[in-house]
């Protein structure tokens, strides 16, 4: 009996029974979570900054010679900042995956002098309501910091929003604070898939992006 047992462990045909089971719950895995994904595709929101350059390199020892106002606000160090926020993900994204209402929250660590410009592709698709928030830094004598908030919107599969703010202050990273979105992952990467560049000439001592005019004297 032993013998026999022996012969039937050791025989390539249990091997092969044990290979085939083996593969079998492999290809039953494999399409079990084929289909889960298939039933439920990912929604993925990826958000970059697209560039974060100074309006002008203020010359060394220039002092308050070189001004720039906005209106009747006068900036010391103004920047032009580009965020690029992408659903790059397989499915829509609805007003309603916004966790109680609850906007998409960006901190330039710079109060935003103003929205320069929101604009979103492909052509058609809607703009969500975007908003500036700023808020007083304690014992700093009156500095603030500020950002953006994305209220609640529908976003299209392959949308993608592109809003340019101008600020006031050095270089800083854009976080953000706070992504309420249920069922939705986040990633700060840029796709691979996206590509775009930007150009920028400043001529003159007036330069107007939309409807603002920014001033640079001396």
């Amino acid at each position: 009996m032993d013998k026999l047992a022996g012969e039937w462990w050791e025989s390539g045909s249990w091997w092969q029974f044990i290979i085939t089971v083996l593969a079998s719950l492999l290809v039953g895995a494999v399409g079990a979570w084929a289909a889960m994904r298939s039933a439920n595709p990912q929604r993925k929101i990826h958000w970059w900054v697209q560039s974060n350059t100074a309006l002008f390199d203020r010359p060394a020892g220039d002092g308050d010679l070189l001004n720039v106002s906005l209106g009747s606000t006068r900036l010391s160090s103004p920047r032009i900042v580009e965020l690029v926020i992408s659903n790059s993900g397989e499915r829509d994204v609805t007003a309603s995956m916004f966790h109680e209402g609850e906007p998409i929250k960006f901190d330039f660590e710079h109060a935003v002098a103003a929205v320069l410009d929101v604009a979103t592709d492909p052509d058609g698709t809607l703009l969500p309501q975007i908003e500036t928030w700023q808020t007083l830094i304690p014992g700093t004598g009156g500095r603030h910091r500020g950002g953006l908030v994305i209220k609640p919107a529908l976003l299209r599969r392959g949308q993608t929003v592109t809003v340019t703010v101008l600020v006031d202050g050095e270089e800083r990273p854009v976080r953000c604070v706070q992504f309420p979105l249920i069922d939705v992952e986040q990633s700060t990467m840029r796709p691979a898939s996206f590509s775009r560049e930007v150009a920028n000439a400043f001529e003159g001592t007036a330069l107007y992006i939309g409807p603002f005019r920014i001033r640079l004297s001396r």
